[in-house]
């Protein structure tokens, strides 16, 4: 059976969807004691951009309404390299690359729907029109309007002379899934130079939902919405934290933090196939700890345990104890060797040149995910200017240092490299070698302004213990999942209003929980600013 039809809706949609900045707020960069309460002292609202649904939400979404066990064998559209998060608004658009997969996936879904459609005794195009009106009320997040209905059974009762009663009404399954409306977030938004507007209830609960779990509100949210209870803060986080208890929140939020760390989907070539899996489990395991925990981000920042089977036992050097690879035991590593999340062999790798660590990409990380400094890209030619810098052979502290002392490189680098000199310890997999040669790895780092923590560290314990000791890192990891939330990047003129924001947010509670839960809270979840065009 094919549903593909040429009355289907298109899904051409007319939507048109050189400096290193260091710069914590809107002052002085060197300046990083400022008081933010002080110098941004409204959470102004923020304006919004038109979101599609993700691969991982899409396919939630379709098990919410038809089901377990829907075999996604086609590909949906998976969010464009280049974007810190999966939930950006530009990573996900539906241009022409994009709608061939989503008619493709969208019409297996269909297919399979078809034989999940209950059976018609009575009037077919009633039992139609009850089956979509409650598909497209559940789908849209609200109810459909008369003309949306008119589409889909349109679409039903032009197939059903050629094609029997589920299959027809499959077809207006597949006109459904195709819709902006499904797919995009559709939200209140004021007009240019108008006053900020407020999400209603239905927009409230469709976010928390998509947010959350990936997928659809239930009845309690739905009830909520339905009585203007989510108009209240206090409501929409006694929601959020009970949506937080669900295991579908678990998924969402771990793929949330994976994405944080940026190791999503990386693989090493310094590892091999079983080693990768049994690091993805050994993260998996680190993140579901750090979530239960009463202080989740220092843990995530300092902790020395972690879990291992037979494959990691010989990667840490610790006594054998397990019986194979699905045999998992928690044991505590030398302090130096494992500083939470990073020394983890995952971002030890990603944030290396092959099997030989990298100063700058491990700095940066910390920079950039861990202090919410911007650091622009290096500009072209950069890889053949660091050649003429340093002779061949030299260290990756002379070669760093090169860097620092070249007017133009110098401002950024010093941002990044003195950083990442405090995991020189740790090679390009990820494995602990303190010693080469019989002389010890200099692991003297230093973290320069802009940056409440600035100062010199001795190796990445000390740095561990002074991220983790800092409310500029909370802050930080505060603003990560508000952006991952409204799927952006707070523009140069919105800086304020997000670090303020932030902050407030990082103030709610230890857990991480605390903070997934407070985004709800702030005026940013349920206001929109108008976009000046």
């Amino acid at each position: 059976m094919r549903l593909s039809t040429p009355s289907v809706v298109s899904l051409a949609l007319a939507l048109g969807v050189a400096s290193c900045t260091g710069q914590i707020g809107p002052g002085d960069g060197d300046s990083p004691e400022n008081d933010l309460q002080n110098v941004c002292s409204e959470e102004a609202p923020l304006v919004v951009p038109l979101q599609r649904i993700n691969v991982l939400q899409f396919q939630q979404v379709m098990t919410d309404l038809f089901g377990d066990g829907l075999v996604f064998d086609t590909t949906f559209p998976a969010p464009l390299h280049g974007y810190p998060y999966s939930t950006f608004s530009a990573a996900n658009p539906v241009a022409d690359a994009q709608v061939k997969p989503i008619m493709e996936t969208v019409e297996a879904v269909a297919m399979q729907v078809a034989d999940r459609i209950p059976s018609c005794a009575g009037d077919e195009t009633a039992c139609a029109t009850d089956y979509l009106t409650d598909i497209a009320t559940r789908a849209l997040r609200r109810a459909p309007e008369p003309d949306e209905l008119t589409i889909l059974l349109g679409l039903y009762a032009g197939s059903r002379p050629e094609m029997d009663y589920a299959e027809s009404v499959a077809v207006g399954v597949f006109g459904l899934l195709q819709m902006p409306q499904f797919l995009f977030l559709f939200e209140t938004q004021p007009e240019d130079g108008a006053a900020p507007t407020t999400l209603d209830g239905q927009e409230i609960a469709q976010r928390m939902a998509l947010l959350y779990w990936n997928g659809l509100p239930d009845d309690e949210l739905l009830t909520a919405a339905q009585s203007g209870g989510l108009a209240d803060a206090d409501e929409r986080l006694s929601q959020a934290r009970r949506m937080l208890a669900d295991p579908r929140a678990k998924r969402a939020v771990a793929s949330f933090m994976r994405e944080w760390m940026m190791v999503k989907g990386h693989t090493s070539d310094q590892h091999a196939p079983d080693l990768q899996a049994a690091l993805e489990e050994e993260l998996s395991r680190n993140i579901e700890d750090a979530l239960a925990s009463e202080d989740g981000l220092r843990d995530l920042l300092t902790s020395s345990r972690t879990y291992v089977n037979s494959v990691l036992e010989e990667l840490y050097g610790v006594p054998s104890g397990s019986s194979g690879p699905d045999d998992w035991r928690q044991v505590e590593l030398d302090s130096n060797q494992r500083v939470g999340i990073l020394t983890h062999p995952m971002l030890m790798s990603k944030f290396a040149n092959g099997d030989k660590p990298s100063d700058i990409l491990r700095g940066r990380f910390v920079r950039v995910n861990l202090l919410c400094v911007d650091i622009d890209p290096p500009p072209q030619g950069a890889q053949e200017e660091q050649g003429q810098l340093t002779p061949a052979g030299a260290t990756i502290k002379e070669q760093s240092q090169a860097r620092l002392d070249h007017a133009v490189c110098g401002g950024c680098h010093r941002l990044m490299d003195p950083i990442g000199f405090g995991f020189s310890a740790f090679d390009g997999a990820g494995r602990w070698l303190p010693e080469v040669d019989g002389q010890a790895v200099d692991v003297a780092g230093n973290i320069f302004p802009p940056s409440e923590l600035e100062g010199g560290f001795n190796g990445v314990r000390e740095l561990g213990e002074r991220l983790a000791s800092g409310a500029e890192v909370k802050a930080c990891f505060a603003r990560q999942w508000l952006r991952y939330t409204l799927g952006k990047h707070e523009t140069a003129d919105e800086r304020c209003s997000m670090e303020a924001i932030s902050s407030a947010m990082s103030l709610e509670g230890s857990s991480l929980s605390d903070i997934f839960a407070s985004v709800v809270t702030v005026q940013a979840f349920v206001d929109r600013a108008p976009e000046v065009k």
